[in-house]
């Protein structure tokens, strides 16, 4: 793997992780959040946004059991994040030995750096127990772990698998972490063969690319692609059931780790790309036209569209109506500009993301929430305020749990307390934070408001009241 650092890292001070703590502080390496899951949470912003692994700090027994949330959503989502505590134990005070698995896959415990190493390099999470821990050692550790070269065999029978068919290429998240965008790029144009993305893979061959048909499974517009091809070569995806939803596959080839298909070769997706591209396969060439997502004649869907074209740096999503809105709404060149939780989907998730991407890059990040996700995480405020971390949160106020009302109604044909009565601006002021509030919806007044947000640089919290809509169910619109 390449050179890099598990640092910023984001933690919550605690009796037995006191030394990594102060000696973390003290080198200003150290963002203290309020809880330990937004730490977590902060560590998956900042491993989204810049590929690489991230690390977050929680004391045993209460501070771990918090932290949970954000593991299970690293784990979840396939996320490279560890998380560092002092001790585990089984009996005595504070005692808690933490286990937890999803979609097949443990929740790695260990005081081994090189297992913590090797765990991340799978872009899985690590819950690292060690008193004493220093991010540089893992580092290191991770340093060392050579990528895993495909099998020229296995090459081999890839390539004669490809021969003479109509081949669709699927684009995983772990495309992104395996940094072979411009491969991939390069082999769709080889083979004259489509792309098609899941969620999570998004933007690793820009959208605006001709040959990029769009996404695929549920909430997908290109799921005809997949169903008109001949084989499916599957790059860096887990091909979850989501990314599966809806579509009758063909045969498929699945190129990483931890994933069944019809073929499966498991090594570093960027060797087999290069190891196919010397000697690329005759396949044969088509290009469908690239599928439009559905467009939601809302509010909801103007307001987060407007905000999407008008903010330059990431953007991270909560959980809600505004994340299907949001998936939507986006146009992507890039895997880092939209980051959200695919699989777990906990709320109150965008607000420590964009904390922890701002921690990694230069731009400014942009939270976007309802007023729901708002209050779940809404105390990371004063933390993006004291550590200087400026975010921007764009707060989509309808007064009410927007989402779960509408499942609940769905499900059991009524809901009820479902309302919010939130004073978002006062709550974002006390905390420290700049506040704008949006008093027409004008999809140009948004763009105005955050262009200014962001070439300002400190901190705000933008808030829009909008009517009770209902997104569209996955399958109805």
């Amino acid at each position: 793997m390449t050179s890099f650092r598990l640092r910023p890292v984001f933690g919550v001070p605690g009796d037995d992780v006191t030394r990594p703590y102060l000696r973390l502080a003290e080198e200003d390496e150290l963002v203290r959040t309020t809880r330990e899951d937004a730490a977590v949470y902060a560590a998956i912003g900042a491993a989204e946004v810049s590929g690489e692994p991230a690390a977050a700090l929680a004391t045993c027994g209460p501070g771990v059991a918090v932290a949970l949330a954000g593991l299970a959503c690293a784990l979840a989502d396939r996320v490279p994040v560890l998380c560092a505590t002092g001790e585990i134990t089984e009996r005595g005070f504070q005692s808690l030995v933490p286990s937890m698995a999803s979609d097949g896959v443990e929740l790695t415990v260990t005081d081994d750096p090189e297992e913590a190493a090797r765990t991340l390099a799978r872009s899985e999470p690590v819950l690292y127990v060690d008193p004493g821990f220093d991010p540089d050692g893992v580092s290191a550790e991770l340093e060392d772990i050579e990528p895993v070269e495909p099998d020229p065999e296995d090459v081999e029978r890839v390539r004669g698998l490809l021969e003479g068919k109509r081949v669709a290429i699927l684009v995983g998240r772990g495309c992104y972490r395996a940094r072979c965008g411009e491969l991939v790029e390069r082999l769709c144009e080889v083979l004259e063969a489509p792309i098609v993305e899941t969620m999570r893979g998004r933007g690793v061959v820009p959208e605006y690319h001709p040959r990029n048909a769009g996404v695929v499974g549920l909430r997908g517009w290109a799921n005809d692609v997949v169903e008109d091809a001949d084989v499916v070569l599957a790059l860096g995806a887990r091909l979850s059931g989501r990314t599966r939803a809806d579509i009758d596959w063909p045969t498929t080839i699945a190129v990483g780790f931890g994933v069944e298909a019809d073929e499966v070769v498991e090594c570093d997706v960027r060797a087999f790309v290069k190891a196919l591209l010397e000697n690329p396969p005759r396949t044969e060439p088509w290009n469908p036209k690239p599928g439009e997502p559905p467009e939601f004649d809302l509010e909801l869907y103007r307001v987060v569209k407007a905000a999407l074209k008008a903010w330059i740096g990431p953007a991270t999503v909560d959980s809600g109506q505004i994340t299907p809105t949001a998936l939507l709404a986006a146009r992507l060149s890039s895997p880092s500009e939209l980051i959200h939780s695919g699989s777990f989907c906990p709320m109150g998730f965008a607000i420590p993301a964009a904390l922890g991407a701002s921690a990694r890059v230069p731009e400014m990040a942009l939270a976007l929430t309802g007023d729901g996700g708002f209050m779940a995480s809404c105390q990371e405020l004063e933390t993006a305020v004291r550590e200087d971390l400026p975010i921007a949160v764009l707060v989509t106020c309808n007064g009410e749990l927007g989402f779960t009302r509408q499942v609940m109604e769905e499900k059991e044909g009524r809901a009820t307390k479902m309302g919010l009565d939130v004073d978002v601006p006062s709550i974002a002021e006390s905390l420290g934070a700049e506040v704008e509030v949006i008093g027409k919806l004008d999809p140009g007044e948004v763009k105005r408001v955050l262009r200014d947000v962001e070439m300002k640089g400190e901190t705000t919290v933008v808030v829009v009241e909008l009517p009770r809509e209902d997104v569209p169910m996955p399958g109805s619109g």
